[in-house]
């Protein structure tokens, strides 16, 4: 699938006729023809699969009751999931966390002025800041691992400790890193190229929907999910537990940003296909789950 397909997709499920597509996209009638025909499978599975989505987050809350549980894989004797990602490429090191420094607000006055902020400077990011927000997001400041269990600690909670999340950056304005795709390595605390190019930002850019704060940005922040290593403890009442640990590296973002003078908006509006796709998901054994644009404030 193109960029340009979610976007069919995305409208043509909505009811928007032809004509609007081809505006909205900025795509000829004749390409939206050919989109129809080589979508029609596709249409109709998720025409028939629309009953089901009604009621989804309803069912998904009730069948996920411990009531509803067997024993899970970690029960079963089922072999353990890695902690981390296997990731090679081009290595970047990071300011150790032990040597970043800033002028520090108080813990209350960090809450009570952390914002949203979608306006960013053209100011570029320092290494030792992003550094810093990778400490407070994603580091791994314990690893143990073992033939039963291996698991990380960092400074956020998880459940079970389990971490289940993964972090890429989109650099676009961070002194000394040049533009592209990374990995962030959590026990390594360094980033990994995946991936360089204009192509990728404007992969990244139309997978949220266009949204100006992903251009604007010094860095976006993508988390991905690698739901076996939580429903492997805890079966599926596991995926529960992927969102709540999302959203406490989301907050960890935010303060962290705004304790340095950053502005950052956490972002749940994207089209979950086209951003899969541009990292390289299957969307069912890794897929986004958050996202977070992050830039020096505007004056």
């Amino acid at each position: 699938m193109t960029i340009r397909t979610f976007d069919y997709l995305y409208y043509k499920t909505r009811g928007y006729s032809d004509a609007e597509i081809s505006e909205l996209t900025k795509t000829k009638l004749e390409d939206i023809a050919e989109m129809e025909s080589s979508c029609i499978e596709t249409l109709k599975e998720i025409e028939a699969l629309k009953p089901k989505a009604k009621n989804i987050g309803e069912d998904f809350v009730y069948l996920t009751r411990y009531v509803y549980a067997g024993k899970s894989d970690q029960q079963l004797g089922e072999t353990r999931p890695d902690a981390i990602k296997a990731r090679s490429g081009e290595l970047q090191p990071l300011p150790a966390v032990g040597t970043l420094k800033f002028d520090s607000k108080s813990f209350q006055k960090v809450v009570a002025e952390r914002r949203t902020h979608r306006k960013y400077s053209s100011e570029k990011l320092s290494m030792e800041e992003l550094s810093f927000l990778l400490w407070c997001t994603s580091w791994s400041r314990d690893y143990r691992s073992n033939e039963k269990s291996e698991f990380t600690f960092r400074n956020v909670p998880s459940a079970g400790s389990r971490h289940p999340l993964e972090t890429y950056l989109e650099i676009r304005m961070v002194e000394g890193l040049k533009p592209g795709l990374y990995y962030y390595h959590p026990i390594k605390h360094c980033l990994i190229l995946l991936e360089e190019g204009q192509e990728i930002h404007q992969k990244i850019y139309e997978g949220c929907l266009r949204q100006e704060m992903i251009a604007r940005s010094a860095v976006n922040f993508i988390f991905s999910a690698v739901p076996y290593r939580t429903s492997w403890r805890y079966g599926q009442r596991g995926y529960r537990y992927l969102y709540l640990d999302a959203g406490h590296v989301g907050q960890n973002l935010q303060l962290a940003c705004e304790n340095i003078d950053a502005g950052s908006c956490m972002i749940g509006a994207y089209l979950d296909e086209a951003m899969n796709d541009a990292l390289g998901f299957d969307g069912k054994e890794e897929f986004v789950i958050y996202i977070a644009s992050v830039g020096i404030k505007e004056a």
